[in-house]
């Protein structure tokens, strides 16, 4: 009898033990994520005070913008180039 409840004690350790690292796994996913939005807003220009929705609305017309100008400069750069 004894036996079976050190077993039951052991399983309900390691399973608070997983509990516990999905949760400091999900804080620093969570706290990457802000990270990364922050790292965002830095990068495109205007975007110091809008929502989190308009900024990513932001990002996708600026991505189309640059390249657009990739576009451009790649021809260019054919015309110039021998």
């Amino acid at each position: 009898m004894k036996r079976n409840q050190n077993m039951v004690i052991k399983v309900r350790r390691t399973a608070c033990r997983g509990a516990i690292s999905r949760r400091r796994g999900r804080r620093v996913l969570r706290r990457s994520l802000h990270d990364l939005h922050e790292e965002l807003r830095m990068l495109i220009p205007g975007s110091r005070t809008l929502s989190s929705e308009e900024l990513l609305s932001l990002t996708a017309d600026y991505i189309m913008f640059l390249r657009s100008k990739v576009k451009v400069l790649r021809a260019i750069a054919m015309v110039y180039m021998p």
